[in-house]
């Protein structure tokens, strides 16, 4: 008697066991750095703002400007595709606000010293960027995340305005309008912050 024949028994496949197709892993793959992307050229474009307002503090402001305005652009669209795509990550996070804060402070540290931007609202706005560095870094040691408020969010909107117009420079009362009320809401965003996450970020 002869033996039966075996069944005929394809693998299972990787929609069958729940895992996404390899294109699907692939294309996910890249959307997931396109964020990530975004963040770098921000941080890239740092020193070359810095560059442009070294080499000519008048005649290159425009270019400047412009370049600005894209890195500030991508500031949105960076967390927009993020959250779009569900690609969020640790590492993301970090290099969107590294990108952040090297931003800024790199360009207001050069119109500070292009007398653009009168110092002491150049250090207050640093200030508070290290004030809520050092809170948030404290509390994840602690397991604690502490997320964006609605007042910071508006600060570095307002802030990148200001930092937008003086870059353009047409219009000097309008710069220091802009400057001076980016500094004002900069100072309340630091204390709210402190305000409502001591508890968590600080006192034990």
């Amino acid at each position: 008697m002869s033996a039966a024949p075996a069944p005929n028994v394809s693998p299972p496949s990787s929609r069958r066991e729940g895992k996404p197709p390899a294109t699907t892993v692939a294309r996910r793959g890249a959307i997931y750095q396109v964020p990530n992307g975004l963040s770098i050229f921000r941080l890239l474009c740092s020193p070359v703002i810095a560059a442009l307002l070294l080499i000519d503090a008048h005649g290159l402001r425009f270019p400047a400007a412009i370049l600005f305005a894209l890195a500030a652009i991508t500031d949105y669209l960076d967390g927009y595709l993020a959250r779009r795509f569900q690609v969020v990550s640790g590492v993301g996070v970090f290099i969107d606000l590294m990108a952040d804060k090297i931003l800024v402070s790199t360009v207001l540290i050069v119109l500070v010293g292009t007398g653009a931007v009168p110092s002491w609202m150049a250090a207050l706005i640093v200030a508070r960027e290290f004030i809520v560095s050092g809170l948030r870094t404290h509390a994840a040691a602690r397991g604690v995340q502490i997320k964006a408020s609605q007042l910071g969010k508006w600060k570095t909107t307002i802030t990148l305005i200001a930092l937008v117009l003086t870059l353009l420079d047409t219009n000097h009362d309008l710069n220091m309008a802009a400057l001076g009320i980016a500094t004002a809401i900069t100072v309340l965003s630091a204390i709210d912050y402190v305000v409502r996450n001591w508890q968590v970020g600080i006192a034990d």
